[in-house]
């Protein structure tokens, strides 16, 4: 038994398809983000989880990539930076190692939301808003507190969202 896993689904056109409906999932879910620049909590975990369960870690980092990218094109001109798109596709291949093609456990989700809390809300996020200009020793404790206040809620809304999918058995890609 395999625990991770790196494939993806043949890209076709249902793939493709599915692919846009997690994006415009995660677009729209974006929309309810709230926060300061430093400190932001958003829904929108739920779209990469799904995306990345569905399609794979590497579809799952395209879709990822695509809806950063449009996110800032659309609503934030101007305001791009790549790391937070490195962040995000990150993210994706983390969600989809542990969870494409395995059967829905708590254990797999905790994992998945724990290494991409470490790493990408805490290390690469601070990181890069240090690069941006705001110092990581005065964010970081701030940052970590809500990590460790977000960790219980994205296992529980993403461990309930995977197994009512699991329950319908979808066929998206």
């Amino acid at each position: 038994m395999q625990t991770l896993s790196f494939s993806s689904p043949k890209l076709s056109t249902k793939t493709v398809v599915s692919l846009a409906v997690f994006v415009a999932m995660a677009l729209v879910l974006k929309r309810f983000t709230f926060g300061t620049s430093f400190l932001q909590i958003s829904p929108v975990f739920v779209a990469s989880v799904l995306m990345a369960y569905y399609l794979g870690p590497w579809v799952g980092a395209v879709g990822a990539i695509i809806v950063d990218q449009l996110n800032v094109l659309v609503f934030f001109p101007g305001l791009d930076f790549l790391g937070f798109t490195l962040t995000a596709a990150v993210t994706a291949i983390i969600y989809g190692a542990f969870l494409y093609q395995k059967p829905v456990q708590l254990w797999r989700v905790v994992v998945a939301v724990l290494l991409v809390t470490v790493i990408g809300d805490i290390v690469l996020n601070t990181l890069w808003l240090d690069m941006m200009g705001t110092p990581w020793q005065g964010i970081i404790w701030v940052r970590v507190a809500k990590s460790a206040l977000m960790f219980p809620i994205q296992i529980g809304i993403s461990y309930a969202a995977l197994k009512a999918v699991a329950r319908v058995r979808l066929k998206v890609a």
